[in-house]
């Protein structure tokens, strides 16, 4: 037996092709008179159904939707009387249904038994739904009355090994893109930059205390251009004001990216 989930999938498929193949056709019509659509655009759609059903399910006992996730009916069930008793309770039916709906008057709004009706199967066409869901068998309520039961074309067997691990390799990856927007980044690259360089190279380039001399090749330590609204961490190089700021946001204990001091206050570039 196939899914529910594949069963429902196939009917709505089916719905979205016949609107698509309904619609492109009602395209060819729009060059003939209007008043051809206004009074007979139900029998039209009518017509058009009658023709998706038939190239379909009487053709290869499957529609185009059952046809794509590869579901169909069961051959051995789907006799000449069920063929046509399928043809008038899809087709027929939702023509009428469209007829006793219509805000038009026509000679079926004059009975009154009909809107009973269409409410009764309504409500049936619901409880079907219910069973449906319990028992994964009928998904319509034409289905369950002439016993149309569906099967799978496709033969798979899957493994318990198979489920199991795609089911950790889901909750995995869903666990990775909660967790990896909340890791930050450049704060973890600034440690692992500390550690790479060690004491001797820190020596190497020792702070010297004085007041950074701006020029015209002067440029931001951090994004290597000219800074915009300098600043600097008592040493001789200059940051712009929103890199060293941004900078700090994500990581305290930023040093200097050129002698490596910390200064924990941010002091703007007194130009004389």
């Amino acid at each position: 037996m196939a899914p529910r989930v594949t069963l429902l999938d196939a009917h709505v498929l089916d719905d979205h092709i016949s609107k698509i193949f309904i619609g492109q056709t009602l395209k060819v019509f729009k060059f003939l008179p209007s008043w051809i659509l206004n009074n007979c655009e139900l029998e039209i759609n009518v017509i058009l159904q009658f023709l998706l059903k038939y190239y379909s399910v009487t053709k290869s006992k499957a529609t185009f939707g059952q046809q794509m996730l590869g579901v169909r009916f069961k051959p051995d069930q789907l006799t000449d009387t069920k063929l046509a008793l399928f043809q008038l309770f899809t087709v027929g039916a939702e023509y009428i249904q469209s007829k006793v709906e219509s805000p038009s008057k026509n000679y079926l709004n004059n009975i009154n038994a009909l809107h009973l009706i269409v409410d009764f199967l309504k409500a049936a066409s619901f409880l079907n739904f219910l069973l449906f869901l319990q028992q994964g068998k009928y998904p319509t309520l034409t289905q369950r009355l002439l016993s149309l039961s569906q099967e799978s074309t496709r033969k798979r067997n899957i493994e318990y090994t198979y489920m199991t691990r795609e089911l950790l390799w889901h909750g995995f990856s869903e666990l990775l893109l909660f967790t990896l927007p909340l890791i930050n980044y450049q704060s973890l690259k600034h440690k692992v930059f500390r550690l790479m360089h060690s004491s001797s190279q820190h020596n190497d380039k020792k702070w010297i205390e004085k007041m950074p001399f701006i020029c015209a090749r002067t440029v931001c330590s951090i994004c290597q251009e000219k800074p915009v609204l300098p600043h600097h961490i008592k040493c001789s190089h200059v940051f712009c004001f929103y890199c060293i700021s941004s900078m700090r946001m994500v990581d305290e204990k930023f040093e200097c990216p050129e002698c490596y001091h910390f200064e924990i206050n941010i002091i703007p570039v007194i130009l004389d």
